[in-house]
């Protein structure tokens, strides 16, 4: 798999602003939508609904945050 955002997990990590057991936050392109961030999953799942509780639950407690 090719996956942008595990590349950065492995090869770009100072663009990790935080980094939580089941997700990370990164800032978007700043060109296109400046402060824009984005809290990724570090498991590769299709559907939002199969992340865990937890998974999901760190992911808004992150998102929530960073509000």
């Amino acid at each position: 798999m090719n996956c942008p955002f595990c590349k950065m997990l492995s090869d770009d990590r100072e663009r990790i602003i935080k980094e939580k057991k089941s997700v990370f936050v990164v800032l978007s392109n700043p060109r296109l939508v400046p402060g824009h961030l984005l809290v990724i999953p570090k498991r590769h799942v299709e559907k939002f609904s199969e992340l865990t509780k937890g998974e999901k639950e760190e992911l808004f407690e992150t998102a929530i945050y960073f509000q």
